[in-house]
């Protein structure tokens, strides 16, 4: 149900890979001014990837933001802060390595600025790989929101909700709750931000009370 998301004149993409894609499914999805999370996998060659058959591609997540509210450089900002991307080496081959896909000519400046910036503060040569974006292959449902999903009695409030499953992954609640259980944000500051996200009153009052009333 779209009226039940963050409502934004504007929605801008960034697509990241910073190792396993479940810990950035929930860093980011707490964060004001992100709309929709999920993750997939990019970067690569081989057609139609799947978490056995990854092929040459990269755990990514892909992030929808307003950037009225949350700026690309912010995005980046946390990017760089909550990975290691001086690394040359990494586990599984490409599977989980520092990856950048930028959607625009304005992206790709933006990052090669922040990543100046970052390597400064840093004290270190930045790996992350750029890539022109292409293609984002979403993965499979057990992988998007994955710490939320073990939450049995409040995925039995949420999915209610949703049309499906798909709807559900891409909804503003979910990617704050998934970033809320493991411990970014909090209920009282999702309760608050709620009400500048647009909606129309019931559905206002939906969110809100599911909040007030859901067991973990």
């Amino acid at each position: 149900m779209t009226e039940l998301n963050r409502q934004a004149a504007t929605i801008e993409r960034a697509t990241l890979g910073m190792g396993c894609f479940w810990g950035p499914d929930s860093r980011f999805g707490q964060l004001p001014g992100v709309i929709r999370t999920r993750v997939g996998y990019a970067g690569g060659t081989t057609t139609d990837p799947t978490y056995r058959t990854i092929g040459d591609h990269t755990e990514t997540l892909e992030i929808e933001f307003d950037p009225e509210i949350l700026s690309y450089e912010e995005i980046l900002t946390v990017f760089w802060q909550n990975h290691d991307a001086a690394k040359d080496r990494f586990y599984k081959e490409r599977q989980y390595i520092s990856l950048l896909l930028y959607h625009s000519e304005e992206q790709k400046r933006i990052a090669y600025q922040i990543k100046t910036e970052q390597e400064q503060i840093l004290g270190k040569e930045i790996q992350t790989e750029f890539q022109p974006y292409t293609v984002f292959y979403c993965a499979e449902h057990r992988h998007q929101k994955y710490f939320l999903r073990r939450f049995s009695k409040a995925m039995d409030s949420l999915l209610p909700l949703f049309p499906s499953d798909k709807a559900f992954v891409d909804s503003t609640i979910a990617a704050r709750l998934n970033g809320f259980v493991r411990e970014f944000g909090t209920l009282k500051d999702i309760r608050a931000e709620i009400h500048h996200w647009g909606l129309d009153p019931d559905n206002e009052h939906v969110l809100k009370e599911l909040l007030e009333n859901i067991k973990w």
